[in-house]
């Protein structure tokens, strides 16, 4: 790393540039990802369709949830240092370990539940076993990749990733029609290549592009000295890393604790109404997959805030956020009362949701993303552990509301995301609360320290 990407860069002129280019970047992931489902929907049709549409709902929950957090532990830990003329060369070693040692771990039990996993997702196929496989290792490298660029500020090749993941991913389902293949394991092959692909070319182009750019002339750049305390170790990162996986798979199951309950009512078989519930969750969570693009950016500039003890800017910020949240979800919950039964019919002839339904998914989805903005916030102060008792609450509140007598398994799995997003938002904002209280009471001096290569960045004079 150059002392230029070293030094600290103010974050008003760097943490604002991004946001375009990211939000286009996951307009072109989310609009390939909506375009794949109508096209296997349409090609196989919603039933022999079903067993890809539960692995895209796999590899947006559970790879996610086991590896976002090398992406959270690289993208914070990696701003911190920088900010404190670090390198985070250390940051990218330990993640590299943490996130490998976590993938052997989830291999080895997939590749021992094959059989149930098989049978209660995938309707009996092990091929999607194998694909899911392939995809937790797809997805290490991709969000080791995007942690690195977000840390280092490179939100461009971050939103280029993106762009290439969704286009590669339509691009290889289209050869694979063009051959006249319709079988569903062919046709989800797409789903675990493109995210490699992606992310290894734009790290080799990002690496190229370094190796090759001059070199910054001695005394060009400034570092801040290291902050000074403790030097974090493998320990320090893998209790921070084990509170953020705990907290990534319980928001995951949360996510995708419809389609599951769903797909666990008809005793994991194949069914239009699986598929139905999957795309009409794709067309009411668009506005999640907008603030995806956006999270690095957000926890990055959180923990910038925190590290200098900002905490008024960090509150205000936080309610900036989830006020405009609240004020687009009103219009995109109007335009899902509106459109959504007419966007979800273009999946194929058999696939539909009553109106009601898609209206309360779309109001669940804008409940997660209050939630998720404010984890930001509890991520950037060190309260992991805090955080991530954020996600029973609502799992509890969802499971109590999805066994109340409804009579229709739609309505029931509808009423129970928007309980259980309603109770998780609740928690979250409490939990902020609580914390910032602490942090205030001692000015300043409780807040958890974020742990990076060269030590609590909190411990500065």
């Amino acid at each position: 790393m150059t002392a230029a990407e070293a030094a600290p860069t103010r974050p008003s002129s760097r943490l604002r540039d991004p946001v375009v280019g990211l939000a286009a970047g996951t307009i072109v992931l989310g609009g390939c990802n909506y375009v794949y489902l109508a096209l296997v929907g349409n090609l196989v049709g919603g039933v022999a369709g079903a067993p890809v549409s539960v692995l895209w709902t796999m590899m947006a929950g559970l790879a996610v949830g086991l590896f976002q957090p090398v992406e959270q532990l690289l993208s914070r830990g990696m701003a911190a240092d920088r900010a404190a003329g670090g390198t985070g060369r250390s940051v990218l070693v330990r993640a590299g370990v943490l996130g490998g040692v976590l993938l052997a771990a989830a291999l080895l039990a997939l590749g021992l539940a094959a059989g149930p996993v098989a049978r209660l997702l995938f309707s009996g196929e092990r091929a999607f076993v194998l694909l899911l496989a392939l995809g937790l290792v797809a997805s290490t490298l991709l969000f080791f990749v995007r942690g690195w660029l977000a840390g280092t500020g490179r939100f461009g090749a971050y939103a280029l990733e993106m762009t290439l993941e969704g286009v590669v991913k339509l691009g290889l389902l289209g050869a694979v029609a063009l051959t006249g293949s319709r079988e569903p394991v062919a046709l989800g092959t797409s789903l675990v290549v493109a995210p490699a692909l992606a992310a290894g070319a734009v790290a080799l182009a990002v690496l190229v592009r370094r190796a090759t750019a001059p070199s910054t002339p001695p005394g060009a750049a400034t570092a801040q000295p290291a902050p000074v305390g403790r030097p974090a170790g493998l320990g320090d990162d893998v209790r921070a890393f084990a509170a953020l996986t705990t907290g990534s798979l319980l928001l995951q199951a949360f996510v995708n604790a419809g389609v599951l309950l769903a797909q666990g009512s008809v005793a994991g078989e194949s069914t239009a109404y699986t598929a139905s519930l999957v795309a009409a969750l794709a067309i009411a969570r668009v506005p999640l997959f907008l603030f995806n693009a956006v999270q690095s950016l957000l926890l990055t500039r959180f923990t910038v805030e925190v590290q200098h003890r900002r905490l008024r800017p960090l509150v205000r910020a936080v309610a900036s956020w989830n006020a405009a949240v609240l004020g687009l979800g009103v219009v995109w919950v109007v335009i899902v009362w509106a459109a959504g039964a007419a966007l979800l019919s273009l999946f194929g002839d058999d696939f539909e949701l009553r109106r009601g339904q898609l209206v309360l998914l779309a109001v669940s989805c804008v409940l997660q993303i209050v939630t998720m903005v404010t984890a930001q916030a509890l991520l950037a102060l060190g309260s992991e552990r805090l955080a991530v008792t954020v996600w029973p609450v609502g799992l509890a509140v969802l499971a109590l509301t999805y066994l109340a007598p409804w009579g229709d398994v739609g309505w029931a799995v509808a009423g129970a995301m928007v309980a259980g997003t309603a109770a998780t938002a609740f928690a979250a904002v409490a939990c902020l609360w609580w914390s910032l209280r602490r942090a205030a009471r001692s000015g300043g001096a409780a807040l958890p320290a974020v742990e990076v290569g060269r030590g609590p960045v909190l411990d500065q004079p």
